[in-house]
Formats: structure tokens, C-alpha cells, sequence
């Protein structure tokens, strides 16, 4: 019978916040860590080492980690599993998967090699990429985001062009909600993240995401409202962000359910309802202006 050979991706969590006084497991990356794991990422979508299952640690480095490489890899970061130690023997876990992402801080990676036989200096942000088997684990390559390009390929893992962002980062999807009033349609807008404009929910398509998906969810992030959209988009528009041309797909969808401020993942925004044309000439991106008129 032949034995079982597990490829494992190993990859330290990215650097974190500076002078964070919260709880160990609640640091968050800063931006260099998230740039780190999207190098990462891309470097695997370009070398086609897409993980069958990913597990990271518990905590909320690990996790956004794992996303942020999925993402940058151009496939979905839902179904990221966690385990409070990777340490205690992964091969009868992942006993049906090729190849498998594990992401955890450094230290639990370097014990996790040392299981298996390996010693490797390790750096936040590095891929350790290796093979295990019973009788032992070799080590394929190990790839540090430093000498990785700063540039990501667009549009894809092949793609000629490089840019500021990852690929993903240049479509996205936008919803008007609006509902029903005897004086006619009213929308909803909201305040910006800043606070300084009115908007409508506008965000990145997540890989694995129809933009008319990843739009109902920003809707009850950004909104906190739920409700039926269309099926058929309003239109697109363009604009320039991140060095490069972004594509909106604008949708609409008709309010059935707004979420209590608990239920409501951004309910430090501001929400009003307002009549459709006053909507258009409140809202800080212009361009939404004709679909609020198609309403």
C-alpha cells in the first residue's frame, strides 16, 4: 500500500499591530501584515498551490492571515477552519486532502515543523512549503514575502499587468436600497466610514462571490438592512483607485428587513431615508445618479 504524502503549507501569521493593549489573541495585522500574507497568497495563485482545506489558531491574526492570502490567491476565504493547536498532529485531520494551508504564529509553526523533524528559521509572514509522510517531512521551499514582488498580477495569477493591489481589489459591486413610500421611492443612504459623506453600501467582490452576492452583503454590513435584489443589475460605472481602474456593477434592492443596532456590523454609520432625487444629489459619488433614476 502506498503511503500517504500530505503537502503542507505552512505559513507564520503576518506582522501585527504596534502597541496593542487588548487581548494577545484580538491583535489585528497592520498593514505591512496584511501586505505580507497577500504576497504570499499571490505567489501561490501564480505556482497553482490552491489548499484543499485551510486551518489556522485561534487567533485574529491567524484568521485574517489565511483570508487575506486565500483572497490574494484569487479563491474564497469561506470555510477557514480554527483549531487551538496545530502542534498535536495534523496528518489524521486532513487524511482525505493533497495539500492543506496551515496558518498560525511563528512559534507554533516552528514547533509544528520541529514534530515532523524539521528545524527552520522562521520570520513573520513566511511559507514554509514541505511534504509530510509517516515516516517523516521534507522541505520544498520556504518563501519569504521580502523577496516577493511589491506588485500584484492582474487579472489573474498569470496576468501581464501588475498593480498596487491584488486583483480582486478592482471589481466591485454597489447596492441602492430603497423602499416604498405613498410620495414614491425612497433610498437609503448612509455615512461614509469617515463620516464625511453620504453613500450607498459599495465594496470589493470577494473571490467565490457574484458581485449581486458580495452587494447583499454590504448591504447589511454597511446598512444593516436585508431584502430582495434585483436580478438584473442597473448598470456599471468606473473609477480611479489604487493606481488602476475599478468596475462597479450597480444594483438594486428593495428593503424588507432593517437590522436592530446589535444586529448591525457597522452601526457607528449614519442611516436616513430620503426621496430618490434627493438621494442622488446627496450622495458623494455622482455617478450613482442615473441608476437612482432607473429605480
Amino acid at each position: 500500500m502506498t503511503k500517504k504524502t500530505l503537502e503542507m503549507l505552512l505559513l507564520c501569521v503576518g506582522a501585527g499591530a504596534k502597541d496593542w493593549d487588548g487581548a494577545k489573541r484580538l491583535r489585528p495585522l497592520r498593514t505591512k501584515g496584511k501586505r505580507q500574507a497577500q504576497k504570499i497568497g499571490a505567489w501561490m495563485g501564480q505556482h497553482g498551490l490552491r489548499p484543499g482545506k485551510t486551518l489556522t489558531t485561534t487567533d485574529e491574526r491567524a484568521t485574517a492571515t489565511a483570508q487575506k492570502a486565500l483572497k490574494a490567491g484569487g479563491w474564497s476565504a469561506h470555510g477557514v477552519a480554527q483549531s487551538p493547536d496545530l502542534t498535536k498532529g495534523v496528518m489524521p485531520i486532513f487524511a482525505d486532502e493533497d495539500r492543506v494551508l496551515l496558518v498560525a504564529p511563528k512559534k507554533t509553526v516552528a514547533n509544528l515543523l520541529s514534530s515532523l523533524g524539521v528545524h527552520e528559521s522562521l520570520s513573520p509572514g513566511v511559507l514554509v512549503h514541505l511534504e509530510s509522510a509517516q515516516e517523516g517531512a521534507e522541505i520544498r521551499q520556504v518563501i519569504d514575502p521580502r523577496d516577493l514582488p511589491d506588485l500584484f498580477p492582474y487579472p489573474g495569477p498569470d496576468g501581464r499587468e501588475r498593480r498596487e493591489r491584488p486583483a480582486y481589489y478592482y471589481t466591485q459591486s454597489a447596492v441602492i436600497p430603497f423602499r416604498r413610500s405613498p410620495e414614491g421611492k425612497e433610498v437609503l443612504i448612509t455615512g461614509s466610514s469617515s463620516g464625511r459623506h453620504w453613500v450607498v453600501p459599495k465594496g470589493i467582490v470577494d473571490p467565490g462571490l457574484s458581485p449581486a452576492e458580495s452587494a447583499r452583503v454590504e448591504a447589511r454590513e454597511e446598512a444593516g438592512v436585508e431584502g430582495k435584489i434585483s436580478d438584473n443589475r442597473l448598470g456599471t460605472f468606473t473609477y480611479e483607485k489604487w493606481g488602476a481602474t475599478c468596475c462597479v456593477e450597480v444594483y438594486g434592492m428593495e428593503v424588507t428587513r432593517i437590522l436592530p443596532a446589535d444586529d448591525w456590523e457597522e452601526s457607528h454609520r449614519q442611516r436616513t431615508w430620503v426621496p430618490a432625487e434627493t438621494a442622488a444629489a446627496m450622495l458623494y459619488q455622482k455617478a450613482f445618479g442615473p441608476f437612482i433614476a432607473q429605480l
